[in-house]
């Protein structure tokens, strides 16, 4: 705990978002999405998933029904879900490049986020915490709360570190969201693969 207080200040400085900043949305050519679209039966096509790939080290895989969007501040590929409403569901990559110097581990980040979520998300409560695996790579899954613009919304996270590199896919999605678009929204998370 002590070197997480130390490295704190520096992660700070090194990082200049939190992973509730990372609630933008963009696909700048960083970025190249691959289309899985099969047939349909009248012999149109319709697109069942697109894969982004990204040449900082990732892929993600977003289901029918999201649109990429392009150039939004911080983030490295985005998403923004067909759905109507005051708050459209989003799905954001970040990648930042960590100082190798810092020896800043997964634990560290944790820590630090932590520390920064109640100041930064205004209304937060947290709804779980979960530590999983993105192919080999230890990762970190948080689901919470807060005020966001236009009103509440639900933030899901997964964030790890791998070749000194901060990898953070957010999704953000209105309260009242549906438990099959959590789901939904959860798996294009979880389908983050690290290169």
């Amino acid at each position: 705990m002590k070197r997480a207080c130390l490295l704190a200040p520096l992660l700070l400085a090194a990082l200049s978002l939190t992973p509730a900043h990372a609630q933008g949305t963009a696909t700048p050519p960083a970025a190249t999405p691959a289309q899985s679209t099969p047939a349909a039966a009248t012999g149109t096509r319709t697109v069942e998933a697109v894969t982004a790939t990204s040449a900082k080290g990732y892929s993600i895989r977003v289901p029918a029904g999201w649109i990429p969007l392009k150039n939004v501040p911080g983030a490295d590929v985005a998403f923004i879900n067909r759905d109507a409403g005051t708050v459209r569901p989003t799905v954001t990559v970040q990648v930042q490049d960590v100082d190798p110097k810092l020896k800043a581990t997964l634990a560290d980040f944790r820590d630090l986020f932590a520390s920064q979520l109640g100041k930064d998300v205004p209304k937060f409560k947290m709804l779980g915490e979960k530590t999983v695996k993105l192919g080999s790579t230890p990762a970190i899954l948080w689901s919470y709360l807060g005020d966001g613009e236009g009103g509440m919304v639900r933030w899901t996270q997964v964030f790890t570190v791998k070749n000194n590199r901060l990898f953070t896919a957010t999704l953000v999605q209105p309260s009242g969201t549906t438990a099959e678009q959590i789901e939904e929204g959860r798996a294009i998370l979880t389908s983050l693969t690290l290169k």
